[in-house]
């Protein structure tokens, strides 16, 4: 009985720590200083921006399908002993077959085209370009890689028709009436409309 009194004495003695008094911490503790300089600096920091979206990404995040463009009928011209003819013409902002493929803020021309001869010719199409006004770009030639398009410097054989398909990548102002493409050999220059 006295053991047991000993002990409720020495508990009362003692006094039993409240509940709700938050702990003691030293305001000396390194942590606890760094801790709050960092609560300060972030209080202080002007708020983030969010960052401006970048238009390829969300290009690449869901690419288009290809549009064709309304071309003119009956185009069709002499590129030396090479009989052209235009088949089709079509934008895109994305490009490729298979596992590559390349997009652009900009757009992506496909120029298809059906070539004849009388006599088998290496046609060199390297030096095609497109232009309205002054304004002139040549080929695409990562998306003519990539899209797997004719070759630059194609053989074109008697027989049926050869076709000819090219990649080009135009700022959207150049999309529109007056769009043509020029193709040329050492002995001749065609310019066939494509608006």
């Amino acid at each position: 009985m006295k053991a047991r009194a000993l002990v409720i004495g020495l508990l009362l003695a003692c006094g039993c720590p409240k509940k709700d008094e938050p702990p003691e911490f030293d305001p000396t503790d390194r942590l606890l200083q760094k801790m709050k300089e960092e609560q300060e600096r972030l209080a202080r920091a002007p708020p983030r921006r969010l960052e401006e979206p970048d238009p390829l990404a969300e290009i690449v995040a869901r690419p288009s399908k290809p549009e064709n463009l309304g071309i003119p009928a009956g185009v069709a011209a002499d590129l030396g002993p090479v009989s052209l003819s235009l088949v089709e013409v079509q934008q895109s902002q994305t490009v490729g077959s298979g596992k590559v493929s390349l997009a652009t803020t900009e757009r992506f021309l496909k120029v298809t085209l059906e070539a004849t001869t009388k006599k088998p010719i290496d046609l060199d199409l390297s030096g095609a370009t497109l232009a309205l006004g002054e304004q002139t770009v040549g080929i695409a030639r990562d998306a003519q890689r990539a899209a797997r398009g004719s070759q630059l410097v194609t053989s074109v054989e008697t027989g049926g028709p050869h076709k000819l398909v090219l990649y080009f990548e135009a700022p959207d102002e150049m999309i529109g009436k007056g769009l043509k493409i020029i193709l040329t050999t050492p002995e001749s220059r065609v310019e066939l409309p494509l608006q």
